[in-house]
C-alpha cells in the first residue's frame, strides 16, 4: 500500500470515492454560470470557447475519477479478496495514479483546459449520492458484506465505473481537434477497456453461469483490446 494513514480511514475514503459513481462528487458543485451553458448538441457548431469549455468539463470528470480511484486498492485492507480481484483492483489504482499526474501535466501544457469544473448538473450529483448510499450497505468495513458477496458487489461497481470512463474517454477523443490530446485520451480508453474486460471476465468466471456478451465481444476474450 502507498499510504501510512490508518487503514479504516483509507478504506472508508476509497468506498466513498468508488460509490460516488464515475466522477465529480468529491467536492462542492461550482456556482452556476448561466453564460457558460452550451445549448448545441453539435460540436461542430460550437465556438472555440464553448468547445474548450465542454472539453475541460470532460477532462475534469476524468480527473476526478482518477484522483479518487487511485486509492481504490485500500478498500481491500480489511476485506477478504481473491488474488484475481486484487490484481484487477491494483491495476486500476496504479493506472489511476498515473492518469492523475498525466492530466495535471496536460492542463499545464494547455491553458485552455481546466480541471476544476466538471459541469455536472445538480440532479446528476444527487443521483450519484443516492447510489453511494445504496452501495455503502454492502461495501463498508465490518458492517458490509464479506467474501464472495463483497467481491461480486465490488466487481460489479467497478465494471460500471470503468464502462462510464471508457465511453467518456471516447467522447473526449471524438470532440478533440488536438491530435496529441486525442491520442492521449484514446490511450486512456484502451487502458480502461483492458481493465474493464478483465473485470467482466472475473464476474463471468466466478459469479455468472454463462459468459456475458459485452460491447467488447465475449467477456472471455479481450478481442483487439491491448493488455493493461
Amino acid at each position: 500500500m502507498r499510504s501510512n494513514k490508518p487503514a479504516l480511514l483509507l478504506v472508508a475514503s476509497a468506498i466513498i470515492v468508488l460509490l460516488s459513481g464515475c466522477a465529480g462528487l468529491g467536492r462542492e458543485a461550482p456556482a452556476l454560470n448561466h453564460n457558460a451553458v452550451v445549448h448545441s448538441d453539435d460540436l461542430e457548431n460550437l465556438s472555440e470557447a464553448d468547445r474548450n469549455r465542454v472539453l475541460s468539463q470532460g477532462y475534469a470528470q476524468l480527473y476526478d475519477a482518477a484522483n479518487g480511484l487511485r486509492w481504490i486498492d485500500e478498500i481491500l485492507l480489511v476485506k477478504s479478496k481473491s488474488d484475481a480481484t486484487r490484481k484487477v483492483i491494483d491495476d486500476l489504482a496504479t493506472y489511476s495514479s498515473q492518469l492523475k499526474v498525466q492530466l495535471e501535466e496536460l492542463a499545464r501544457n494547455y491553458p485552455s483546459l481546466t480541471l476544476d469544473d466538471d459541469g455536472l448538473p445538480l440532479l446528476e450529483r444527487n443521483k450519484r449520492k443516492a447510489q453511494k448510499i445504496d452501495r455503502a450497505k454492502t461495501l463498508l468495513p465490518f458492517t458490509g458484506a464479506h467474501g464472495a458477496d463483497f467481491e461480486r458487489t465490488l466487481l460489479l461497481t467497478v465494471s460500471g465505473t470503468l464502462n462510464q470512463l471508457r465511453f467518456l474517454a471516447q467522447a473526449l477523443a471524438d470532440a478533440e481537434k488536438s491530435a496529441p490530446r486525442r491520442e492521449f485520451v484514446l490511450g486512456a480508453k484502451q487502458r480502461f477497456d483492458g481493465i474493464y474486460v478483465e473485470t467482466v471476465k472475473l464476474l463471468d468466471r466466478d459469479f455468472f453461469r454463462s459468459p456475458a456478451i459485452t460491447p467488447m465481444g465475449a467477456a472471455g476474450s479481450s478481442g483487439n483490446v491491448p493488455p493493461s
